[in-house]
């Protein structure tokens, strides 16, 4: 897959999370964006989704974590996100992939 299919599957991913409905960077799809949108003043959540999302673009982990809102942490997320957000995370993690 080529990197402009792929920002397309992202960018089609990302908004299947009703957190990121309005985030910067998602269409077209733009890690270093959303990443800088990320780091301002969002809400919690939005922020955990959006660690989330980063997670799968660049395949990181806690330890190796290069985007500045910060590592994404499953237990901390799942805190945090309601049902729709939790919905569109089971659906990927049913069939996970990563960018």
């Amino acid at each position: 897959m080529d990197e402009e299919e792929t920002k397309r599957k992202m960018s089609s991913f990302v908004q299947t999370f009703p957190a990121l409905r309005h985030a910067d960077g998602i269409e077209p799809f733009d890690a270093n964006r959303l990443d800088a949108w990320a780091s301002g003043p969002i809400s919690h959540g939005e922020r955990c989704t959006a660690q989330f999302v980063l997670a799968v673009w660049g395949n990181t982990t806690m330890k190796e974590c290069p985007w500045t809102c910060g590592p994404f942490d499953l237990m901390e997320t799942l805190g945090v996100w309601d049902d729709e957000q939790r919905e569109a995370f089971l659906v990927w993690a049913r069939d996970p992939w990563w960018a």
